[in-house]
């Protein structure tokens, strides 16, 4: 019989008080929990609290008076350990034997973690193993709420198993260790979940054993459907042997009768007492075995109800069980989501923005080297503006210079007509001049508006175009 000490340690959140108070204190959901016996929840108790309570209530009430902090919102407020043994060592025990063991494991954890911070302490007897829930509140001698200082690090989870298990076997109780230090802690719904894929296992065997048991029980209705072998019953075959002999033989005169000799029939007598005694022993070795088809009859007709009853129990445990996982699976992801402390999400927070930072200043960084060429064109374009007035100023001067003297006709309409020439020439540049310089007011005040994702790829482009319209 496998007889080892089992004790879990789960801590929960804020969100998740409510749940286990339920649970625990089975308010509204035996119909729900097919795991739980209805019929045997008048057998649970609380060490602890005579009647139920609101856990959240409670522990305000704890913390209130106790803890000099304020309490977090991701804070553990409850870390709850789980106290069974092998099934085979609870079953093992009557309801007192297990009532005192449980109070032997509750005398550890309120010894090892503070009668003060114990919340509840509920027994539960209406499921496949009896075993117990234990809540405490992390709160430490120098009055905080941190369960970091009780459960931080592999050691003391490990020392959560290896301390029990002494404390227990001190206490007089024969029980192993109920895991290898080295394999990982598991939650209480993990260990439940190998618990009934044992019973599964088990149910299981038992399936295949009693078809085995079925398929021995259709040999001998079989046996039984085959003719009956018809044999004289003793009262016959006395009779037979009390009669005298008689053997037939050819007729002759002296009759178709003849007497054997008084040898010949004692042998004959013999041999008929042998038969008569043969017959009976097979006689009653055929009625015992008729009875005892008529008993395997039986027993096989119960076996086929007992399999289909457990085929039933089976498929709605193996349904149970996967909705179960779903279950699992589901709180899971919540656990995951409530789990992630505000002081993760404000460090995912900084980092994503530190990395936002760098792209901005680095962005920021190619649009300044952008802007200082568009500044170094601009400035480019206002020299070579201002070398052309100077240059049309000149020839103005000149062409003025040039009437005023005696000038021919021809030359005076030739001049005449570059002055024109270069006063619209003039004018075309005052024109692109007046556009450039809108056109760079315009763009620079949009490029300090540009968001750095759409950076990438559309500085080229921008370049490109404004290049284009700088040579028109």
């Amino acid at each position: 019989m496998a007889k080892y000490g089992i004790i879990r340690m789960q801590k929960f959140h804020k969100d998740a008080i409510t749940g286990i108070q339920k649970h625990n204190q089975r308010e509204g959901e035996n119909s729900k929990n097919k795991d739980i016996d209805s019929t045997r929840t008048m057998f649970n108790y609380d060490f602890v609290n005579e009647d139920k309570i609101k856990y959240h209530e409670e522990i305000k009430k704890m913390t209130a008076t106790r803890v000099k902090r304020k309490i977090r919102n991701d804070a553990v407020l409850v870390a709850e350990f789980f106290v069974s043994a092998s099934p085979e060592y609870m079953h093992a025990m009557s309801p007192d034997e297990q009532r005192k063991y449980f109070e032997a494991a509750l005398d550890h954890i309120s010894g090892k973690y503070g009668q003060q911070n114990i919340l509840y302490a509920t027994v539960h007897n209406d499921e496949s193993t009896p075993h117990m829930h234990v809540g405490f509140v992390p709160i430490t001698e120098d009055r905080r709420l941190a369960a970091k200082d009780y459960f931080h690090g592999k050691t003391k989870i490990r020392r959560i198993q290896d301390d029990f298990h002494n404390y227990m076997n001190k206490r007089g109780y024969d029980i192993e260790r109920g895991e290898p230090s080295e394999l990982q802690h598991k939650s209480v719904h993990e260990f439940k979940k190998q618990e009934r894929e044992k019973e599964l296992k088990q149910l299981e065997q038992q399936v295949a054993h009693k078809e085995k048991e079925i398929q021995r029980m259709d040999s001998f209705v079989e046996l039984k459907k085959a003719p009956p072998v018809e044999i004289r019953s003793e009262k016959r075959i006395e009779e037979l042997c009390i009669q005298p002999i008689e053997i037939e033989a050819a007729k002759t005169v002296r009759g178709s009768k003849v007497k054997v000799e008084e040898t010949d029939f004692h042998e004959l007598l013999s041999f008929s007492k042998e038969l008569q005694q043969t017959l009976a022993a097979e006689h009653e070795r055929t009625n015992a075995l008729s009875r005892e088809i008529d008993r395997y009859q039986k027993e096989n007709k119960a076996l086929k109800h007992d399999l289909k009853e457990t085929k039933q129990e089976l498929q709605v445990y193996v349904a149970h069980q996967d909705g179960e996982v779903e279950k699992a699976k589901k709180r899971m992801r919540e656990k995951l989501v409530h789990d992630f402390s505000a002081e993760q999400k404000e460090n995912v927070k900084d980092e994503v923005k530190r990395e936002l930072d760098k792209q901005y200043e680095a962005h920021i960084s190619s649009l300044s080297d952008d802007l200082t060429i568009e500044k170094q064109k601009h400035e480019k374009t206002k020299k070579e503006l201002v070398q052309a007035n100077k240059m049309n100023d000149s020839l103005t001067k000149m062409n003025i210079d040039y009437i005023e003297n005696y000038v021919p006709k021809e030359e005076l309409d030739k001049a005449n007509k570059e002055v024109d020439e270069l006063r619209k020439e003039n004018k075309t540049l005052k024109a692109w001049k007046e556009k450039a310089l809108n056109w760079i007011d315009k763009h620079v005040e949009k490029i300090k508006q540009v968001s750095f994702f759409q950076h990438v790829g559309g500085i080229q482009k921008r370049n490109k175009r404004q290049d284009q319209e700088i040579e028109r």
